[in-house]
């Protein structure tokens, strides 16, 4: 969470319908307090020497009139080329002896031209250059050392040495200073010119008059001038304005003891006027300061908001990707379940499909079972008949042979006993073949029961499996169902879970919110103007004491400000709390 920002200044500055010292207000810039008169210079400094003010002309005069003007330029330019040219000829006529004496040959008749014309070139180019912005400060410096190979030059033209003929060396020396001047003055006026149509100031030059009269203060005033960019008129002004202001803080503290117990702002003015500083300006630093650091904290705390913003902004971000990550891990687990759920049922269909045929096929196997059970039986039962029909053929075949017997005994002995032999040898193996028959019967009899009976008993197997495999199914059908219990169970959680991760979001949300209102409310504060700041501050000290305990004269001394301001300030303040409070009411209570 960001920071508060401090509202409350450190030194308010007084407001413009307050009265402020005399010493303070130094006045407009090369004009001293008519109230007050010059300062008294201190013990040991030099006194200040301003320039006289120029003496009023009248209209007719040479200086205001144009014609005069153009007569003068007119004068100037033409004067100026004569001069130059003599300049130039004798220079030239010296310079060519001189390179002949010396064995230049056909050259002497350039040398002079080159020298001469070379000042010309590199002073034009130096103006070229300055006008475009972009001085080369060694053309001047080549174009000077030029100037001063040609007097040199000049002045060693005479035979013999310089020193035995100083006069001769002095009049040949100063023909080439008249060109050098005239070149000279020609630069000085297109650089001036120069400047002006850039929008540049000059800044003048000090007048030899201050030099002899104050060289110490002098040098510090030419000092600042070159150091900081400062026309003369108001380096001049800036030096008065800190006389003034010493001597107020005299006044108020005392001759001696001033230093002492003048105040650190106070006595800002001294430390800043060597770095070109007026005494307003020099006493506006502490609030312009102050003003630079409650806005760097203020961009400190919105770029601390925003971080935090963005840090939240991530977070919810993170966690929406949790949701719905969880949300598809959710949704894949569910659609997993259903196709578990779905491949049960299509085996449990199988399962039941499978049951069904065994069924069919068991019931198909019993009635073939039982039919052929009842094929048995109806054999059996014929056999028996066979047999009864058998013995009741051989029964009545006894009784006609012992019929027979009876009535033929005496004729037929013989055969009687001869056919009663046959008849028994046929009895006995009939008797015989009947008994085979009979236990060939039984036998297989006996297999067709043990065959039924291992029938049955195989059909009691599959019952019992088919038992088995129903009461698997059943035992799957429970874990099916307790399954899906535990499916609708994890159904409801997840849905608990997604219920309980949106009210995360809208709570990262709300936070979200309530950052960005605060990165609004400390970009306004950053952006507040003095009024809003005084404003700020009366509705603090409301907040703090109650309306009844924070009166005009109150404000006023805390601000620094006249009544009429104070009531303003006021007014303002309970106006902003009436649009917070939304009832129009002062809210009594402390400010947080």
């Amino acid at each position: 969470m960001s920071a508060p920002v401090d509202i409350r200044k450190p030194d308010p500055a007084p407001a413009a319908d307050e009265p402020r010292p005399w010493f303070a207000d130094p006045g407009p810039a090369g004009h001293p307090d008519p109230d007050h008169g010059d300062p008294v210079p201190e013990s040991g400094s030099e006194p200040d020497t301003p320039e006289p003010a120029p003496a009023p002309q009248d209209e007719d005069e040479a200086g205001d009139d144009p014609r005069t003007m153009r007569a003068l330029a007119v004068i100037a330019g033409v004067g100026g080329l004569v001069l130059a040219g003599i300049g130039f000829t004798g220079s030239y006529t010296t310079l060519k002896n001189l390179a002949m004496g010396k064995g230049f040959g056909d050259f002497s008749y350039a040398f002079p031209i080159g020298i001469d014309a070379g000042i010309l070139v590199l002073l034009a180019l130096d103006l070229y250059m300055m006008r475009k912005r972009m001085p080369l400060p060694i053309l001047r410096w080549t174009a000077h050392a030029l100037t001063a190979a040609t007097v040199a030059f000049n002045a060693a033209a005479p035979p013999g040495p310089v020193m035995d003929d100083p006069l001769a060396a002095s009049m040949h020396g100063v023909i080439p200073v008249l060109f050098i001047v005239a070149v000279e003055a020609a630069r000085h006026y297109i650089g001036r010119m120069a400047d002006l149509l850039a929008g540049e100031t000059p800044l003048g030059s000090v007048p030899l008059a201050r030099w002899l009269l104050a060289p110490l203060s002098t040098a510090g005033l030419s000092r600042r001038m070159r150091l900081y960019h400062l026309p003369y008129t108001e380096a001049v002004s800036q030096h008065q304005q800190i006389r003034i202001y010493r001597e107020g803080l005299r006044q108020k503290y005392g001759t001696k003891e001033w230093r002492s117990k003048a105040t650190a702002n106070e006595l800002l003015p001294f430390k800043l006027a060597p770095f070109g500083f007026s005494v307003e300006r020099s006493l506006g630093v502490p609030l312009l300061e102050e003003t630079k650091r409650l806005k760097r904290d203020a961009d400190a705390a919105v770029q601390r908001a925003e971080a935090e913003i963005q840090k939240v902004a991530a977070g919810v971000q993170i966690g929406t990707a949790k949701i719905q990550a969880e949300v598809d891990k959710i949704r894949a687990e569910g659609q997993l379940k259903i196709a578990k759920a779905e491949a049960e049922r299509e085996a449990q269909a199988e399962i039941q499909r499978a049951e069904a045929d065994a069924q069919l096929r068991e019931s198909e196997r019993v009635h073939a079972l039982k039919l052929k059970e009842d094929e048995a039986a109806a054999r059996v039962q014929d056999l028996a008949d066979e047999a009864e029909k058998r013995r009741i053929l051989a029964r009545i075949e006894r009784e006609k042979a012992q019929s027979a017997w009876g009535l033929e005994q005496q004729q037929m002995t013989a055969q009687a006993t001869e056919a009663e032999r046959r008849i028994a040898a046929d009895a006995s193996a009939r008797a015989r073949r009947d008994e085979i028959a009979r236990q060939a019967g039984l036998v297989e009899e006996e297999q067709r029961l043990a065959a039924a009976e291992a029938a049955a008993n195989k059909a009691l197997a599959e019952a019992a499996d088919h038992e088995r495999i129903t009461a698997e199914h059943r035992a799957r059908e429970a874990e099916a169902d307790r399954l899906a219990q535990l499916d609708r169970e994890e159904t409801a959680a997840s849905l608990a879970r997604e219920e309980k991760a949106k009210e995360e979001a809208a709570g990262h949300q709300a936070r979200i919110k309530e950052f960005e209102a605060r990165a609004v409310q400390a970009a306004a504060l950053a952006r507040m103007n003095q009024t809003d700041w005084d404003t700020q501050r009366v509705v603090a000290m409301i907040r703090a004491r109650g309306e009844s305990a924070v009166t005009v004269r109150v404000i006023a001394d805390e601000l620094g400000t006249s009544t009429g301001t104070a009531q303003d300030r006021k007014n303002r303040a309970v106006e902003l709390l009436g649009k917070e409070g939304g009832d129009g009411s002062v809210p009594e209570q402390s400010a947080a």
